[in-house]
């Protein structure tokens, strides 16, 4: 399955390893780092103190771990502290300077997307787009079950906000959350469920409810049963049981313009390498139909089988693998047969004929290549001519087009700031009244020489092409 979809994981995964000292962070970037994975997703509090406003030693320390293990950092997640003060929520001032001093952190990092989660203010994406843009940072809306689901008002507004500010900088991250097709055992709730003593009854029935009940019925079902218990630990099973969501996994395709990044959310991988819950067959294949080709950031919310804190990484890494291809899977692509000859001297586009103001025909174009391997100012250019059917012109009859700009060759002696780089068009143009015959194919030959930087001779170049001329 051709794709060019990458591979990330986020260091939350092992926020409580670290945290028990069972793991440095190195070990687990390094662990991750042999299995492939490229790209680091940062929650910035777990690693940086103070952050957004790091300390510049840990800075270093997180560029050292980057270079050490060759992997990247591919995104920073934080939040808008909606309730940080007492009694008010922020205002949208307030958080769009959260969010700014968190785009100059990860510019800091050489971060280049942020997911912001929770909930905020709708109307912030419009307000921040600028500071994305000077920052060169993108900004992707969580789309996660429950507090940032696409079935959230706020949530579709943003996203209209998005469409409409239509910023290469503005998008949205979907966490795979989205497309639970069953609640298994591992879920972090249910396990929850059964340490505080909820009835295995009520969970079983809960787990049964979600294989046939539509979303709409089992929200309404989760209502209900809150209405009906007054136990603590059975309030929050049920609150969970109603975030719970699956979506059909083609409602990706209308977002993909704007998918930036994705959350590989996963809580429980078998022996087969599937992830037990969340539909992962029907949402990969999505993925590239769609042709995304960022980041999946694996973000683990489950035990260690064994022991073993690697192993559910490894199969989320294998069933990606199954999916997409083996990493990296890059499609191997034979070189184009180009017909009519073209090289690297004489384009085999065509000539056209050139008129003026007045609408008269004043000579014709040819497009040249620079065959030389770094990029040359005009100025480099020592001699040309062009032949036409055995007629030859030189540099009075000569000027050259590049980016728009044209130049005689005489011009051409000091103009240093335009350059004719390896392999791309310039424009040669020929002063001609009356042009070339357009109704026939004319034996052209471009014959130039370049003054190089470091060679003791000049370089030259030439190629003969039977041309036809441009339709438009």
């Amino acid at each position: 399955m051709e794709n060019y979809i990458k591979r990330g994981m986020t260091i939350y995964s092992f926020k409580q390893l670290v945290a028990e000292g069972k793991l440095t962070w190195g070990e687990a970037i390094g662990n991750a780092a042999h299995l492939g994975i490229t790209g680091m997703e940062l929650l910035g509090q777990l690693f940086f103190r103070d952050c957004p406003e790091p300390h510049e030693d840990d800075i270093k320390a997180w560029k050292d771990l980057m270079w050490k293990y060759g992997t990247k950092t591919v995104c920073h997640d934080f939040f808008v502290d909606k309730t940080m003060y007492k009694g008010r929520n922020v205002t949208l001032r307030e958080a769009a300077d959260i969010v700014r001093r968190h785009l100059k952190f990860s510019a800091a990092i050489d971060c280049p997307i942020m997911r912001i989660g929770g909930t905020f203010d709708p109307r912030l994406f419009a307000e921040v787009a600028p500071m994305c843009e000077d920052y060169g940072v993108k900004l992707g809306v969580e789309i996660h079950n429950g507090s940032s689901s696409w079935l959230l008002p706020d949530i579709q507004e943003t996203i209209e906000t998005i469409r409409q500010k239509n910023s290469p900088y503005l998008g949205i991250i979907p966490d795979m959350s989205m497309f639970q097709l069953h609640i298994q055992d591992a879920a972090y709730f249910v396990a929850g469920a059964r340490r505080q003593g909820v009835n295995p009854a009520l969970i079983e029935q809960m787990k049964a409810a979600y294989e046939t009940d539509t979303m709409e019925e089992y929200v309404e079902r989760c209502n209900r049963m809150l209405n009906e218990t007054s136990d603590p630990a059975e309030q929050s099973f049920l609150i969970q049981c109603r975030r719970t969501e699956y979506h059909d996994p083609k409602t990706l395709l209308e977002h993909m313009p704007y998918i930036v990044h994705i959350h590989g959310k996963f809580w429980e991988m078998d022996e087969n390498c599937e992830e037990t819950s969340i539909d992962y067959p029907g949402v990969l294949p999505v993925l590239v139909e769609g042709g995304y080709d960022g980041y999946i950031s694996a973000e683990y919310e489950g035990g260690a089988p064994n022991g073993d804190y690697f192993e559910p990484q490894r199969r989320f890494q294998k069933m990606l693998d199954k999916y997409l291809g083996t990493y990296p899977s890059y499609p191997t692509v034979e070189p184009r047969v180009v017909e009519n000859g073209d090289t690297l001297v004489l384009s085999n586009k065509g000539f056209k004929n050139l008129k003026n103001d007045a609408g008269e025909v004043t000579g014709f174009e040819v497009y040249g290549r620079s065959y030389y391997y770094r990029g040359i100012p005009l100025c480099l250019v020592n001699d040309c001519s062009v032949t036409v059917d055995g007629v030859k012109y030189g540099t009075d009859k000569i000027s050259f087009c590049v980016d728009g700009e044209t130049f005689t060759f005489e011009q051409m002696a000091t103009v240093q700031a335009f350059y004719w780089n390896y392999g791309y068009l310039a424009g040669i143009q020929v002063d001609l009244p009356g042009g070339l015959d357009e109704s026939v194919e004319h034996e052209i030959t471009l014959q130039y020489e370049l003054r190089t930087y470091y060679l003791p001779f000049n370089s030259g170049g030439k190629a003969t092409l039977k041309l036809k001329a441009i339709q438009d």
